[in-house]
């Protein structure tokens, strides 16, 4: 604990005076920090001294006869506690400085984004006509942007478990096995995915997180590993070859078109169920549009989710 902490329980850092203290600690010098920041090398050190008067303890020290400045064990701790998190918020305020209008930019997957995000996006526009949507639709990138700054907030079907981003559970979804129906298998059940041991299998590419756990339970089901034949970096892609007849293949429920008489499909109750999530830097946590973006994501997906496969119209 620093020292002196209980005599300012709860101050007021303007972030200034934590940008300059990250230049200076990155630097060790006052002055190389000053000229970043376009300041004077007196402002420079004013701004970290008012800094350790609000911390409770001192934070930098000089080296007798250089201008060189290192950190106390409580400077190295405050700046390793600051780390990418504050990157991201200057990095942030340096875009919405450059942007005449608001900017979101929301990373999101492929099937996620054709599925759920027309409906999230229709209604997040009745309310915010004048915030611009930019969306990347990446899937297995999506936590190395969060951790650059390159998004303001993400869907994600990973709990990154990361510092400086926030993530709340939007709801869970099933998966089900789908198949041509011309095979003519008899796959009313579960239990008869056996039969299934000897075709080719359509999957998602190495690193996703679904494919990892289809092919464990297929490996158990069948008592042998599946014959994989194609890999596709998203459930639209994979849906597209089964309607083609290459192959099978396990895809989120609310894919599967049960309507489409080429198709036949199972739901997968003994799968565990996917998880999606919904992520923003941590400092965005209350902003208003992040949160009403938020809120629709959850209200449109976790009431499919919870109603399982919806008939495609």
């Amino acid at each position: 604990m620093p020292e002196n902490e209980s005599n300012f329980p709860n101050p007021k850092i303007d972030i200034s005076l934590l940008q300059t203290f990250h230049l200076v600690a990155k630097t060790g010098s006052f002055s190389a920090a000053s000229r970043d920041l376009n300041i004077s090398y007196q402002t420079a050190a004013n701004h970290v001294r008012r800094l350790e008067q609000l911390y409770g303890t001192q934070l930098v020290e000089a080296e007798k006869g250089s201008r060189k400045v290192s950190l106390t064990a409580p400077g190295l701790a405050l700046h390793a506690s600051l780390g990418t998190e504050l990157e991201t918020i200057l990095a942030r305020i340096s875009l919405l400085m450059r942007d005449v209008h608001s900017v979101m930019r929301v990373g999101v997957p492929q099937a996620l984004f054709h599925h759920f995000l027309p409906r999230v996006v229709t209604e997040f526009r009745s309310k915010h006509a004048e915030t611009q949507l930019t969306f990347y639709e990446r899937d297995t990138a999506l936590e190395a942007m969060m951790r650059n700054g390159q998004l303001d907030a993400c869907v994600s079907e990973r709990y990154f478990g990361a510092p400086g981003i926030s993530q709340m559970l939007l709801g869970e979804y099933r998966l089900s096995l789908v198949y041509p129906s011309h095979w003519n298998d008899n796959l009313d059940r579960p239990d008869n995915i056996g039969t299934l041991r000897d075709k080719p299998f359509i999957t998602y590419e190495p690193g996703q997180t679904i494919r990892a756990r289809a092919h464990d339970f297929l490996t158990s089901a069948f008592g042998d590993t599946p014959k994989i034949a194609t890999s596709a970096s998203g459930c639209t892609s994979m849906m597209a070859l089964v309607k083609a007849g290459v192959g099978y293949a396990v895809v989120p429920e609310w894919v599967v078109e049960t309507q489409n008489a080429r198709l036949t499909s199972i739901a997968l109750d003994d799968l565990q169920k996917v998880k999606v999530y919904f992520g923003c830097s941590a400092f965005l946590e209350q902003d208003p549009f992040v949160s009403d973006f938020r809120e629709i994501c959850r209200e449109i997906m976790s009431i499919e989710f919870a109603m399982g496969n919806q008939p495609e119209n």
